[in-house]
């Protein structure tokens, strides 16, 4: 029996071509379909100041002390302060900018309740978001 040649064993250059043209639009499409890095960064933002209200509620309900959390629209900073004023922590706002007009500050009491309900609101790269307190439970919501 005659055995195939070695030329007939590959590709052919057609076949290689079209192979690869295929991977190709496959790879465009994926990397279409994925994320921007303002939409990644806007989302570890806003993540990260809802951990940091969470954080403070804990923090007064461990503690047994309240802890006051302060937006400042001019320095484009979060603050969590003791119920004497020292600071515990800071996060100055990268992506997102507060907008004036909503809550200049909460105060989470030892139960984990907050002192008042409200809106904060935030541009972030012209997303609207705004964090909606409770009083009770010092629960919040985040709407887009």
């Amino acid at each position: 029996m005659a055995r195939p040649s070695a030329l007939n064993d590959g590709f052919t250059m057609l076949e290689m071509m079209l192979t690869l043209s295929i991977i190709s639009i496959l790879l465009l499409i994926s990397v279409a379909s994925m994320p921007t890095g303002d939409d990644r960064s806007i989302d570890q933002e806003i993540d990260t100041i809802g951990y940091l209200f969470q954080s403070a509620q804990t923090d007064a309900m461990s503690a047994a002390r309240q802890r006051i959390i302060s937006m400042d629209p001019i320095r484009q900073k979060i603050q969590m302060r003791t119920h004497e004023g020292k600071i515990i922590r800071t996060y100055p706002l990268e992506t997102c900018t507060l907008k004036q007009g909503g809550l200049e500050r909460i105060i989470f009491k030892p139960d984990g309740d907050t002192d008042k309900f409200g809106t904060i609101s935030l541009d972030c790269l012209g997303t609207h978001v705004s964090y909606v307190f409770q009083i009770q439970r010092g629960r919040f919501r985040i709407e887009r």
